[in-house]
């Protein structure tokens, strides 16, 4: 297969595949222009001083009503209100100040367990469990003896130390009206909530300081949200956050957020900001994922649709129109991104008419008339053909 048959195979390849294929056509009657298509039937090896001189071609034109066949859309660069804002994904967890560790103050053996099961819900004031200590038992008999010497001061020591053992008040009752000691102490729930961690069963011995039971309220929770710096802006006390969780589609739950850590996580470059959910219905459990949008006050920006913009790896892209009905690739730099929306920071102005949609497919003519060029130029012919040698070239 010689030169020219070679060129002429790629040449057609181009015009077929080209969105802008029916734009490029000669007007019946018209000359073939000297650097065009037409040219290669004579298939010149150089371009001449006349051809260098011919008019401007950069970009690659496009035939509306072929382009509209094909899904691609123009629109063009306006001021637009656009709240910036994110979504971040978090994990939910029991609240802090809702959670209370219930534990053992003296040594003895557990005798009977009332709440016997992880995850078991609880009232304050519920037994938890029947605790035997001999310290206790004499201590309760210490005081039984004060009582009957009738030394105040010695009854109000022994009630004291039956008190700093957790003895609770209705009990030191039942031992004013019985006189008589009893075997074991009740430990009861200090708050309502649920069992959400067991460290204990029926007959063990347990030690001062040994954490038996953690009771949790799950009525209020916790998010914790790794925020990346570049978002840190929608962090403020007090932000009102919305909540989805993939276990409850459909729903949404309002929280905000009520602290913000004091630095950057040096490694995952987040700042870690605490979300408080109110979980009214109890359907969010702790463990769930949840979905965070944190939005910004919304404000007057330049913007085009989102799928306008094209990215490329280290820069981005789109498709403007030069006024001649020719799109060529222009740089530019973008902000706030909504779902159907992105801003321009610097590279368009208010009225300019870029590509909407699809703006793969010019870049693929483009860079396709790019590589033609190329090897026009390689086999010696110079021969242009798309007039994208100024896009390619910053390509």
């Amino acid at each position: 297969m010689n030169r020219r048959t070679i060129v002429a195979a790629l040449a057609t390849t181009l015009v077929a595949g080209a969105i802008s294929g029916c734009s490029r056509t000669p007007a019946r009657g018209a000359a073939p222009s000297g650097g065009g298509m037409a040219g290669m039937r004579g298939m010149p090896a150089r371009q001449g001083p006349a051809e260098k001189a011919a008019p401007d071609t950069a970009g690659v034109p496009v035939d509306r009503a072929a382009a509209g066949r094909v899904g691609i859309t123009f629109a063009r660069a306006a001021m637009r209100r656009l709240a910036a804002d994110t979504r971040v994904v978090g994990t939910l967890a029991y609240a802090e100040p809702r959670r209370a560790y219930v534990s053992a103050r003296v040594m003895g053996w557990v005798e009977r367990l009332y709440a016997d099961y992880q995850g078991k819900p609880v009232r304050a004031g519920d037994p938890l469990l029947a605790l035997y200590a001999p310290e206790l038992v004499s201590a309760q008999e210490e005081y039984l003896s004060a009582r009957r010497l009738g030394d105040s001061s010695l009854v109000a020591a022994a009630r004291r130390r039956l008190t700093l053992w957790d003895v609770p008040e209705d009990q030191i009752a039942l031992l004013d009206r019985s006189g008589r000691a009893q075997r074991t102490l009740l430990l009861r729930a200090p708050m309502s909530g649920e069992i959400a961690e067991k460290m204990v069963t029926e007959g063990q011995a347990v030690r001062p300081g040994d954490n038996l039971f953690l009771i949790a309220d799950r009525r209020v929770l916790w998010v914790e949200l790794g925020v990346y710096e570049r978002d840190a802006r929608l962090l403020r006390v007090g932000s009102p956050v919305s909540l989805t969780v993939d276990a409850l589609p459909g729903r949404e739950y309002a929280g905000r957020v009520t602290f913000i850590q004091p630095r950057v996580d040096t490694t995952s470059r987040t700042l870690t900001a605490r979300v408080e959910v109110a979980n009214r219905d109890g359907r969010l459990r702790p463990g769930m994922f949840a979905t965070a949008r944190l939005a910004g006050a919304a404000a007057p920006r330049l913007a085009v649709p989102l799928t306008a913009v094209l990215p490329t790896g280290m820069r981005e892209l789109v498709f403007v129109n030069r006024g001649d009905g020719r799109f060529v690739p222009r740089e530019v730099a973008t902000g706030v991104r909504t779902d159907s929306l992105v801003e321009i920071v610097s590279g368009l102005t208010a009225g300019d008419e870029v590509v909407g949609s699809a703006t793969y497919l010019l870049d693929s003519e483009s860079n396709l008339a790019s590589a033609m060029q190329g090897l026009m130029l390689q086999m010696g012919m110079g021969l242009d053909v798309s007039g994208t040698r100024d896009s390619g070239s910053k390509r």
